[in-house]
């Protein structure tokens, strides 16, 4: 699970709304995915539509974002490969 400041879920959820503190659930789910293109053509295969990405994240992660049929938003994060330096 990822703890959010309200600023930097609101970037991270887009489309999706962050929930007023009145509104029930603030929180996002994270699977940690070896190739989140792979698992995002998977739940497409079950109709399941992403709110986001897939998308390369400056902070050095590949993800996407979906909503369960209960409205928890799920975030599929794959870690990207440290740039070379040289």
């Amino acid at each position: 699970m990822n703890l959010l400041g309200i600023p930097a879920a609101r970037d991270l959820i887009d489309p999706g709304a962050v929930a007023s503190r009145e509104a029930g659930s603030r929180f996002q789910l994270s699977v940690w995915v070896d190739d989140a293109d792979a698992v995002c053509a998977e739940l497409a295969t079950h109709g399941i539509e992403l709110l986001n990405g897939p998308m390369n994240r400056e902070w050095g992660m590949r993800t996407a974002s979906f909503t369960d049929p209960d409205g928890h938003i799920w975030e599929i994060a794959q870690k990207l490969p440290e740039a070379d330096g040289s």
